[in-house]
């Protein structure tokens, strides 16, 4: 079942969006305490507005309603105030609020973005983020928009398989922290 997340997800989502943390390998992540980094990322969750909060986070549950695949997106206008909370937050965490996290443009004009796509290892291969993908398009729609957008690391070739077969189509290449990403399109 796919739903909405709630804040009381956030042990269930984070260590299925870490992983993407880790493959995205940033400097501004890795040089942060685990700890630190984990209290940040739930004050940004818990907010209303953060890039990673809960409103805009689904969730996959399974049949034992376990969450095991996350999808965070949001538009592309979003993208001019989807990190400020978490600078206001920062102090809390013991971080100076120069700190900076994430602060490249992901998304473009007219987008809809998904930031964030990750099924758990334990459930890889069960079509849950296909599911998922699937139900992009229909918030899309909802939201009037006309194109879906993504970003796919170029050393990720089986997540670049999946979204070409559901349909997306590279458009150009973009610098993301210290990596190349494809950005893809899907017409909706």
């Amino acid at each position: 079942m796919i739903r909405r997340a709630e804040k009381s997800d956030f042990p269930f989502v984070y260590p299925i969006l870490k992983q993407i943390f880790e493959e995205m390998d940033m400097e501004s992540i890795k040089s942060l305490p685990e700890d630190q980094f984990y209290d940040l990322m739930k004050l940004g969750f818990i907010s209303d507005n953060y890039r990673y909060s809960y409103r805009r986070t689904w969730v996959y549950e399974n049949k034992a309603a376990v969450v095991t695949a996350i999808l965070v997106m949001y538009s592309y206008e979003d993208q001019k105030i989807i990190d400020f909370v978490l600078k206001r937050e920062m102090p809390r965490v013991g971080l100076p609020t120069t700190t900076v996290i994430f602060d490249d443009q992901e998304a473009w004009p007219k987008e809809w973005y998904l930031d964030a796509l990750a099924v758990h290892p334990d459930h890889w291969g069960k079509g849950y983020a296909s599911k998922l993908l699937d139900y992009s398009v229909t918030v899309g729609q909802k939201k009037g928009y006309h194109k879906l957008s993504l970003n796919v690391d170029k050393e990720n070739p089986r997540a670049q398989r999946l979204y070409e077969h559901k349909g997306f189509v590279t458009t150009n290449s973009m610098t993301i922290g210290d990596r190349v990403y494809d950005h893809m399109i899907k017409e909706i």
